[in-house]
């Protein structure tokens, strides 16, 4: 039962194109890209394509579990609000 949870709520190209298009509206995220971009760049240059690609698989793992944690948090919130409003 939790892995058909995680894969209808945490690997689903339905959330991750809707999370994207709803990130495009936040206000100041497209600066924040562009200065994340040019930053990654100069990572990339002064470490090596190499070893850059080794960091940044490896954060985005460690920080897939931190997003899955804030996750799984605020579908246990959404559970018990629901649960004290009786829904």
């Amino acid at each position: 039962m939790q892995d058909l949870l995680a894969e209808l709520l945490w690997r689903n190209v339905e959330i991750d194109e809707a999370a994207d298009q709803l990130r495009q509206t936040l206000p100041g995220f497209s600066e924040v890209q562009r200065a994340y971009d040019t930053l990654a760049e100069q990572v990339r240059e002064a470490a090596g394509p190499g070893l850059y690609d080794q960091y940044f698989t490896q954060l985005m793992r460690y920080t897939g579990y931190e997003v899955q944690a804030y996750y799984s948090l605020g579908l246990g919130l959404r559970k018990d609000i629901t649960k004290a409003l009786g829904v």
